[in-house]
């Protein structure tokens, strides 16, 4: 049987810990906290945007605190994720969020895009092809 030295132990334990604290955080994707608009101040949202098949962004949106639609805009019965190119482009209609009865949503899709901004809006319909004019939470992405 082999005795360590007490010193020794402890650090072989503090290593090992390290190691795997920092394996878990190397694994875990990077989260970027949405903005939110003083129109829902109350609303939180987060991003996690990841390396996809292909070379496209995997996109993961989730938000809390979230109002009802209509409570944010009276045409409002959906709320919509969007992307824009970094340039500026044309934004892109990304799908409806669903924000469940404790005001909770999550999308998840992919996008070509690597640089782009996410924001999301209220809209009377989840297909709407532009968005309106006020952007409820955003966040830029670049990787």
């Amino acid at each position: 049987m082999t005795i360590f030295p007490r010193n020794a132990t402890a650090s072989l334990l503090v290593a090992i810990s390290a190691g795997a604290l920092m394996n878990a955080c190397a694994s875990a994707p990077p989260t970027v906290r949405m903005v939110s608009s003083p129109d829902i101040p109350a609303a939180e949202g987060t991003v996690q945007a990841t390396s996809g098949d292909n070379g496209n962004t995997a996109l993961h949106v989730e938000v809390r605190h979230l109002a009802k639609p209509e409570k944010v805009s009276s045409e409002a019965t959906t709320y919509v994720v969007w992307v824009r190119p970094g340039a500026g482009g044309r934004p892109q209609n990304l799908g409806a969020l669903k924000v469940d009865g404790d005001l909770r949503g999550t999308l998840s899709t992919v996008t070509p895009m690597r640089r782009f901004d996410v924001f999301i809006t209220a809209e009377r319909s989840p297909t709407v092809s532009l968005p309106s004019a006020r952007n409820l939470l955003s966040a830029s992405i670049a990787r």
